[in-house]
Parts: structure tokens; sequence; C-alpha cells
């Protein structure tokens, strides 16, 4: 088992058994200071130290130090499964290469090569290896940190089913603060002269307390060396479920052009800086860059190279142009055209997460959104025009997000505010009349209210002196089932016009019933007019309904003279000697009494009709202020220049 501690002074990392691997690794650029090479066994340490990893890793019985406990995962070279370090006491994954894994050899060779690059690359987003050995049966294995966590494509999968729990776990500013760290553990792999060739959302993880690592470097290339050969599967038109071995290394999707291309000579650290992008992309529009359902379709859909903007791709996704820009300069078909390091990629993350904002870029886009809010308000007519002002509306917004001092942008803005249709959209519509029933349910109350005081009246109607019950009868009830009506509109919510045609009926019954008193034309036209200004105005009444009103009003004082002139009922008026004599058909008319009523009558016209009347003056007034300070703060939204008047 090799000691930890047993590295050579000069940091070089023998990696290979192959003799035709055995020698110093070709950089792509000089090394500076701090940077350490990783080197194959035979290169020139400087050390008169002996090679460590030159020597095969020895065979011992793991089951005395490692107790097995489960099975975590399964891959294309071996299995991982939990165990229990009896010597240190914690719990660790242990990595076993799968039996029967075509030339044993090969795959041997880069399972462990796969242990010591991830032993060597010494950064907190790279999985720390303890331990290498054979089990008894021959099988190499080597054991590392145990990681729980979430990866990002699990993270992506939530995301964009809307899971509420993964929304609230990882905003976007957390995911990009992971993948810029990400993109410093993989500069320090290039820095030390390992391509990973596999990045991946399934290779990226996020711990449960802030770590993030970067997973499976089973087919990482050392920079200069021979690639190990690779067990062939055929992946022509399969779905694609797992990283792709054979002529090409990676996943079909994530792959860089020149990986797609399989020109294994011409990869370099930008495929790993175009999986970066792609990783990026996937994070801010919840869809995979490359489109394909077989490896085929996914490597034509790569080499053909199409602009890596997730704007494009998810435009309700809200992806800042920064980034845009980021993913599409990431993910270039050329590697030169690339951010020249996963360290460039990471900076350009972190910049945008800094605040930093390119002022010209985001005019270019505000005139782009401002130029498409105006054809829009161009085409708004006729069936679509509610559709066309809405997505006016929607690119200004962005327009002046993207510029908020944007004149041009503001100008069009209030344009679209004074041009507003009179007639609102079906959905519009649905809510104010949904205002409309609240509001005249709570008229129904304050007029059955209103009407409950009329029966103030029925003491002093009994003490001037009763006529005829039958009157005094029919004027009651009218007033009953009224009151009874309308506080059933109110306590049920059944204020719709359908129920608030009866309650007018009812009302103006009620006026016609005050008619047996001095005749329909004393105090009967008066109670008229002023229920006639309440209900209108109480429950907004339009044309129709205005029309509605009026005819009861007329028909409470005109059918009881008319019933009158005709002989149907008591006459209530005489001419005599030039003179209207009042014949009243309900009650007596003592002459004190009677002259405490008519005042007591008119005065309660004057004090509930104001009042019912009032509650109605106070919405619309309470209405048109708030649409005023609706319209004010709107206008201190814009510049001075293009406000109304200005």
């Amino acid at each position: 088992m090799q000691d930890p501690d047993s590295r050579s002074p000069s940091g070089t990392l023998p990696l290979e058994p192959d003799a035709d691997a055995a020698r110093t690794l070709v950089r792509e650029r000089p090394p500076t200071e701090g940077d350490t090479l990783l080197a194959h066994p035979g290169a020139d340490s400087g050390s008169s130290e002996p090679q460590v990893a030159d020597v095969e890793p020895m065979s011992f019985d793991p089951g005395q130090r490692y107790a097995d406990r489960k099975l975590l995962g399964e891959g294309g070279m071996g299995e991982v499964r939990l165990c229990a370090d009896r010597f240190v006491g914690r719990d660790v994954a242990m990595k076993i290469l799968r039996p029967g894994m075509g030339s044993q050899g090969s795959a041997h060779a880069r399972f462990l090569r796969e242990a010591r690059v991830q032993g060597q690359l010494e950064h907190p987003s790279v999985v720390p290896v303890y331990d290498i050995g054979r089990d008894t049966e021959g099988r190499a294995f080597f054991t590392m940190k145990r990681v729980k966590g979430h990866t990002l494509e699990e993270i992506v999968a939530g995301l964009a089913a809307k899971d509420e729990e993964m929304e609230r776990a990882y905003p976007r500013r957390k995911l990009l603060a992971a993948l810029s760290q990400a993109c410093l553990a993989v500069e320090l792999s290039h820095r030390r002269g390992v391509l990973h060739r596999d990045l991946k959302p399934a290779n990226v993880m996020l711990g449960d307390f802030g770590e993030v690592y970067v997973l499976d470097w089973g087919v990482a290339k050392i920079v200069g060396a021979a690639d190990l050969a690779l067990e062939a599967v055929d992946g022509g038109d399969a779905t694609i479920d797992r990283t792709q071995v054979g002529a090409l290394v990676g996943t079909p999707g994530y792959m860089a052009p020149e990986q797609a291309r399989g020109a294994s000579d011409a990869i370099g650290p930008a495929a790993d800086v175009y999986a970066l992008g792609a990783i990026l992309f996937e994070l801010l529009a919840l869809v995979p860059l490359r489109r394909g359902r077989t490896v085929t379709e996914l490597l034509v859909d790569t080499v053909r190279g199409e602009p890596a903007s997730p704007r494009v791709r998810a435009p309700d996704a809200d992806v800042p142009p920064e980034l845009d820009e980021v993913c599409i300069k990431a993910c270039a078909l050329e590697p030169e055209a690339r951010f020249p390091t996963a360290r460039a990629l990471g900076e350009a993350i972190e910049s945008y997460l800094s605040g930093e904002r390119d002022a010209e870029h985001r005019a270019a886009l505000a005139r782009e959104h401002i130029e498409r809010a105006r054809r829009a308000l161009e085409r708004a007519s006729g069936s679509i025009a509610d559709d066309e002002r809405a997505r006016a509306m929607r690119e200004l917004s962005r327009a002046l997000a993207l510029e908020p001092s944007n004149e041009e942008a503001a100008g069009l803005l209030m344009q679209w505010v004074v041009a507003m249709p009179s007639e609102l959209p079906p959905e519009a519509e649905a809510e104010i009349k949904e205002v409309e029933r609240r509001d005249r349910a709570q008229g129904a109350r304050r007029a059955a209210f209103g009407f409950l005081s009329w029966y103030l009246i029925t003491p002093l109607v009994l003490w001037m002196g009763v006529r005829d019950w039958k009157c005094v009868l029919w004027a009651e009830l009218a007033i009953t089932a009224f009151v009874l009506y309308a506080l059933w509109m109110w306590r049920t919510g059944k204020a719709g016009p359908e129920y608030m045609r009866w309650g007018i009926v009812l009302s103006f019954l009620v006026v016609s019933g005050t008619g047996f008193l001095l005749g329909p034309f004393v105090l009967t036209p008066a109670f008229a007019v002023g229920t006639m200004a309440v209900t209108a105005v109480g429950i907004r009444a339009n044309r129709n309904t205005r029309g509605l009103i009026l005819a009861l009003a007329l028909l409470s004082v005109f059918v009881p003279f008319g019933l009158q002139h005709f002989g149907v009922t008591a006459p209530s008026y005489a001419v005599q000697d030039g003179k209207i004599v009042l014949l009243p058909v309900m009650t007596e008319l003592p002459p004190t009494l009677t002259l405490w009523f008519v005042v007591l009558v008119v005065a309660a016209q004057f004090i509930i009709t104001m009042k019912l009347m009032g509650y109605g003056i106070e919405q619309l007034v309470r209405a048109e202020r708030q649409n005023f300070a609706q319209a004010w703060r709107l206008r201190q939204l814009l510049p001075s220049e293009s406000r109304p008047g200005g």
C-alpha cells in the first residue's frame, strides 16, 4: 500500500506501468512558478527516492480493515460500495474493478491511473483517495472519501420539474458559484497535465455543507502520454445512458466538437472548457445544450456547432445577457474561440456574480427589445390586439431592465399606458365583474338596513288610525320581502345581475306602497327618485340596467295612479272648487299627527338617500384616486423628458 508521504519532492506522478508511457509529459505551455507536473514512471524527478507508484499495489484482505455495508453505485469499470474503515473509524467509498473487463491489463491500468490521478490532484473539489490495493481475489480497489449531496444532473431535473424544495435549496447564484469552483478544480488538473474528458452535470456534485466535487476521473487523459485502450461498445443509435467508450471518449452532448470527430490528437484543455460551458448552458436553460435521442443525432448536433445561447433556447428563463455571452464563447465550435483556460471561464462567471455589467451590450439588447415592442404595438389590432399589447409590455419591461434610463423605451411605455383600450381583455373583464359582485353584495346589505328604517313609520301609521288594513299589510310585506332578499344576497354573495334585478323590482314595490299614504303624487315621486339614484350608483348600473330602473320608478308612481283612475282601487285625490283634496286610502289624517308624519317622512328621505348615495360616491372617489395614484407613480418611473408635458 502506497504511503501518502512517499511522493518524491519534485512532485512527479508515476501513473502507468506501461513501458511505452514511461516519459515526461509534454505541456502545451511552459510551467509557471507553483506548477507541479504530472509525470510517468521513469521521468527524471531530480530525487534519489524510489518511484513508489511503479510498484504494483500489493494484495491483502480488505475485509480486515473495511467492513462492507452496501452498494452505492455501478459504472462501466467497476462498482462503488459503502464501507466502514475499522482503523480510522469512518465511512469510506470503495471502488472495485469489475472482473471480466475485456483486456484485463488495459482495464487494470486504467483503473489504477484513475485512482492515482484522483489521489494526486489535491484540491477541495477533487475527492481524496485514501488507499489502493488488490483484494484476495486479485481485483484492484481503492478507497476514497464518501461524499453526499446532489449532482447537478439531479438538481437540473428538479428545477425543470418545478420542485419547490430544489428551487429553495439551489438558487441560480448558488449553482453558478459551484460551477465557478469546479472550473478551478479543472484548471488545477490542466496545470498538472490531466484532461478530464467527461465533464457533465452528473459528474459535478454539490455537498450538503457547501462542498463542490468534480467526480469520475476514469477516462482522464495524461497530456503527452499514450492513451490506454478502452473497451468498445456499439452505441451507434442507442439511447444515451452512460459515458460512451470505444472510438470516442466522453458523453455525447457534452463532449467538444473535436472530441466528437474522434480527433484525439486535437483534444486539449479547450475540450474540458467546452464541457463546462455545456454545463453552464444547462444550469441556465434547464435543458441540455445538444439535442438528440441517439449518439449519432447528438454528435451531428455537436459538430454542427449552433451557438449555445440559453436566451434563445429558453426565452422564459430570464437568462442575463452576460451569462448568455459566456455560454456562447465557452461552447464555440473552434477551440481557439473559447476561453483560454477553465480559470478564465470561472472568472467570467465570478465577474457576473460580482455585479459587473457590459453597458454597451445591454444597450444593444435593449434596442432589440424596443424594436420588438414597437412592431408588436403596430400589430395591436383586431382579435390579436390584447396578445400584442401584452408582448409589447414584456419587451419594454426587459428593455428598461437592461437600460433603465432609455428614453425611447420610457416613451413607448407611456404610449402603451395612455393608449389603453376601452374594452378590457376577457381575464380582466372577469376580474372586474367579480369585484362588482362583491360590491353589490355589500350594497344589498346597506340597502336592507336603509329600508328597515321605514319600520319606524309603522307606529305613526297605527297612531294616525288605519282605514284599510290591506294597504298596511301590502306596504309591510313589500318592505319585509325586500329586506330579507337583500340580506340573503349579502350573506350568500349571490349578487350577479340576475339576482340584482329581482332586488330592484322589490325595492320599487316598496316605493309603490308609499302611494297608499298620501297618494302617488305627494311622497312617492321623491321616494322613487331617491331609490332610483341610490340603486343606479350603488350597483354601477350599465345603460340597460339604468333603463330598467327608470321604467320601474315610473311604474311605481303611475301604476297606482292608473288603478285609481280606472276605478280598480279607491281614489287618493279629488278636485273640488279648484282645490286638490287628499283622500288617503291607508290611514286617517289627524291634523297634528299628519304634519309631523310628513315632516318625518321627508326628513328620512333626505337623510337615507344621501347616506346610501354617499357609499357609492365614496367608492367612485376611491377608485379615481387609486387610478390617479397608480398613473402618478408610473410617471415617476420615467425620465422627466418622457413624462406627459415634460
